[in-house]
């Protein structure tokens, strides 16, 4: 085995990443696995508390880091942390996991006007100015990554969870519209779907047959767990690597057979 190959083309060494929603759950085991990659990471999030915890394991595992208290429903302030971070990075920015976002368990003909707008201003157009501004750096170097976490429910909607499941297929449709458009730039856009993870977002929102101990049980699912955030970590961090160089434009479903457990 070529161990110097391998080391080089699943290397992040110097290549510098921002993680939103990076504080907790999903966003959590992405931004750790970017750092054990070598990747510089700044985490964005919304709890000052977690945002100072993850920043110090992230440093922890002898990664450069940083953490920023963003409400990415607004866009002011979204523009105040590039102009800062681009100020203190040269300008420079290899990695966009957009990953932040927000849910809410109710059918479409449930869903009131402030949730809706909640949802749609944190997980489309909160991604959107992310993208936005990530593109302006990505597209001076001519190289550059952005994923964006979507969801299970993207590819296969449930309906109990209407609105959000929209934002998510909304996400996979924006996903393919930039990476049509940040080609040229040699800046790939990808997203990954994960199913039933172990998160805040999935402890928010247990179905009414869960209680508190047996929420991360789900009947017939083929690999017999929840996943982790590391699972979802790992993926994405090699998907920004040399080794997926070729990948935009895909969504890559990592859900532990989740939707194979009625076949």
């Amino acid at each position: 085995m070529n161990m110097d190959y391998i080391k080089r083309i699943f290397c992040l060494d110097g290549k510098k990443a921002i993680v939103t929603g990076g504080n907790s759950g999903i966003g959590m085991g992405i931004a750790k696995s970017l750092a054990n990659l070598g990747a510089e990471v700044t985490i964005v999030g919304r709890d000052p508390a977690s945002i100072e915890k993850v920043s110090a394991e992230l440093a922890a595992l002898g990664t450069r880091s940083r953490g920023f208290q963003v409400d990415l429903t607004k866009k002011e302030e979204i523009d105040r942390f590039f102009d800062t971070y681009y100020a203190e990075n040269d300008g420079k920015l290899d990695i966009l996991v957009a990953n932040a976002g927000i849910s809410v368990m109710k059918r479409a003909l449930e869903t009131g006007e402030e949730e809706m707008d909640r949802l749609f201003n944190t997980n489309l157009k909160g991604t959107l100015s992310c993208c936005r501004r990530a593109a302006e750096a990505m597209k001076k170097q001519n190289h550059g990554n952005i994923v964006i976490t979507t969801s299970v429910n993207a590819l296969y909607p449930l309906p109990p969870q209407a609105v959000y499941t929209s934002t998510k297929i909304a996400q996979e449709a924006l996903m393919q519209c930039l990476a049509v458009d940040l080609a040229p730039y040699g800046i790939r856009v990808n997203t990954i779907a994960p199913g039933a993870i172990v998160s805040n977002l999935g402890r928010d929102n247990p179905s009414p047959k869960k209680r508190e101990g047996d929420w991360k049980k789900i009947p017939g699912l083929p690999l017999g767990r929840i996943g982790e955030p590391e699972d979802i970590g790992d993926v994405v961090a090699c998907m920004v690597t040399d080794a997926f160089r070729y990948q935009t434009g895909s969504t890559v479903l990592v859900d532990g057979g989740l939707r194979l457990r009625n076949v």
